[in-house]
């Protein structure tokens, strides 16, 4: 028998759930938020209820009512944010399983609206907050403090972070780049910074400045941009680098993104790559050894940061002691697109 539905809103309710059923609403949010509590019979058949009226549970709400949530949010620049694609889908393997999904946001790398954004998220009661490669506010911070749940600062290495910190030191990263190289007989390089969470910009360009001087090379070959790194932005932005520095025989770019834009702008000049340019990337994403010739980068552990991420959130919730800073390691992936000379 089919069950009304309210005529003020036009959706099924819980009620209604529990009606076409016939157990109570109780046992229908049982399903809902503790599955393993309910017989296989019942909640079968409760799912099948769900299904059929199409209920959609008032998430925010059932979080309100719960000191436990089930949620954990996650704020990030762009979905194109580099890495971002393998650290959600390791982070979502490790929470899943313990009942708890992830709802992300974007801020398309504006701080105008930053703080809404950190407001709206923290207004479903999340069990914790994840900032993925994302510059926040004073007034974000101050609202993420006052909030009292665990939050994951995911990317660089932060000296004093609001909660959790879980990332790679990009300095050290563009240093072992560069050291790799320079042994390759390398002279004139040039660095592409695009817009980054802002404490990796200076982490790469401390560690630039640092490997460049120790090499006796001059480090004064910079663009920066406050463009998203992606592949459009390299392949402008190349004519013009190579108009500045026609001797250019090395050009390193802070993600795999812009570097592969930059070789798809030599290749339309008829620019051979590595013999007249070489260029690099950073970040070792899937595109790295789909370009031609394959990308020479540094690998960011985007997945172990994931899977990091989750185990600690599940830590924190349960009141575990934790580590409140995690460094993990990047490696050089020497590969065709900077060949020796």
């Amino acid at each position: 028998m089919k069950v009304k539905q309210r005529r003020n809103s036009g959706k099924s309710t819980l009620a209604d759930v529990a009606k076409m059923t016939g157990v109570s609403t109780m046992t229908v949010s049982r399903v809902l938020r503790e599955p393993e509590k309910v017989s296989p019979q019942v909640r079968e058949k409760i799912e099948a209820a769900i299904s059929e009226l199409g209920y959609v549970p008032n998430l925010a709400a059932s979080n309100l009512a719960s000191s436990t949530s089930r949620l954990v949010t996650m704020v990030v620049p762009s979905m194109s944010t580099p890495g971002c694609a393998p650290f959600s889908q390791a982070l979502h393997r490790v929470l899943k399983p313990k009942g708890y999904n992830v709802i992300l946001a974007e801020d398309h790398y504006t701080a105008a609206d930053e703080s809404k954004l950190i407001e709206m998220m923290l207004s479903y009661n999340p069990a914790a907050m994840v900032m993925y490669h994302f510059d926040s506010t004073e007034e974000s911070n101050n609202l993420l403090l006052k909030s009292t749940i665990p939050v994951v600062q995911v990317g660089g290495t932060i000296i004093d972070p609001l909660g959790i910190n879980i990332g790679s030191n990009y300095g050290l990263a563009i240093k072992q780049l560069i050291n790799a190289l320079a042994l390759k007989g390398y002279q004139n390089i040039a660095l592409l910074c695009a817009a980054h969470e802002h404490h990796i910009v200076q982490q790469i360009l401390s560690g630039w400045h640092s490997a460049m001087l120790s090499l006796n090379k001059s480090p004064h070959r910079v663009v920066s941009s406050t463009q998203p790194p992606n592949a459009q932005l390299g392949q402008s932005l190349l004519p013009e680098i190579l108009l500045n520095w026609p001797e250019l025989d090395l050009l390193i770019c802070t993600s795999d993104e812009l570097a592969m834009g930059a070789i798809a702008a030599c290749h339309k000049k008829g620019i051979s790559v590595p013999a007249q340019l070489a260029v690099t990337g950073l970040g070792d994403s899937d595109i790295a050894q789909l370009c031609s010739p394959a990308l020479t980068t540094v690998a960011i552990p985007y997945k172990q940061m994931g899977t990091q991420t989750g185990k600690l959130i599940l830590a924190a919730v349960n009141g575990d002691e934790i580590e409140e800073s995690v460094t993990l390691p990047t490696q050089v992936m020497l590969r065709a697109s900077t060949a020796v000379h």
